[in-house]
């Protein structure tokens, strides 16, 4: 019986090993995936007297983020800023971003801590959306 419940123990051990190195693999993995495309997203200076009235579409894809937006701008203002996808973790709270943006009139805002992919990826979205105005 003691020679079952070593080798039980040692299953369970190199199990738990096992696990423990795929958990940081796949945590690795994910870092980078979300570093590549962060490094990707490039927010372009916008003169909001350059934004023509309309509606405009931006998307943005932070790695583990996603995020699809709709900016209605109407006297060189944002007035409405729908936020048609955003895929996140615990990204949510990036969300009360959208109102700073529309307040300030600028996707130039602070990020939300705690939230930074997802505060990156809808500005940069955000931002996209404001450079199709601009052309």
């Amino acid at each position: 019986m003691k020679k079952f419940i070593k080798v039980l123990g040692m299953i369970v051990g190199s199990v738990a090993v096992i696990i423990a190195v795929l958990f940081g693999v796949m945590f690795f993995k994910m870092n980078s995936i979300t570093k590549t495309a962060m490094a990707k997203q490039i927010n372009a200076e916008i003169d909001m007297n350059q934004v023509k009235d309309g509606s405009y579409l931006g998307s943005s894809d932070g790695g583990m983020v996603k995020v699809e937006v709709e900016v209605t701008v109407e006297n060189h203002k944002i007035t409405k800023i729908d936020l048609l996808k955003h895929e996140n973790g615990k990204g949510q709270p990036a969300e009360a971003m959208l109102d700073e943006m529309i307040k300030a009139n600028t996707d130039d805002v602070d990020v939300v801590s705690g939230a930074t992919g997802s505060s990156k990826t809808i500005r940069n979205a955000v931002n996209k959306a404001l450079q199709e105005g601009m052309k």
